[in-house]
């Protein structure tokens, strides 16, 4: 007897099941999403006031390398002190936030 395997209709359908269903889940698709967010962020300011990474290295008193590796979407550590740093050369106000999930009411 063959096992009948459910596949979500999208992945789309496939993210939002298992975001209700596990917590676990839920930690890392949020995690990902800032990692992705601040990367993307600092591509777009540097892009934005026509910086070259180097450029901006400078600016920050880091290497090339160091810029590439805070844009680039798999960089998993960026610390607050570097984050303030990258804003000043920006010319950017650094905002980090907490938002609540759910409201309780």
């Amino acid at each position: 007897m063959k096992r009948k395997i459910i596949v979500p209709k999208t992945v789309s359908q496939h993210i939002e099941e298992e975001f209700r269903k596990s917590p676990e889940f839920r930690k890392a698709y949020d995690e990902e999403v800032a990692r992705l967010q601040i990367g993307y962020k600092i591509a777009q300011l540097r892009q934005m006031r026509h910086l070259s990474q180097a450029e901006l290295a400078k600016k920050v008193n880091t290497t090339q390398q160091t810029i590439s590796r805070l844009e680039d979407l798999k960089n998993a550590r960026i610390n607050i002190k570097t984050l303030a740093r990258l804003a000043t050369a920006l010319r950017a106000r650094l905002s980090i936030d907490f938002v609540p999930r759910e409201l309780s009411v």
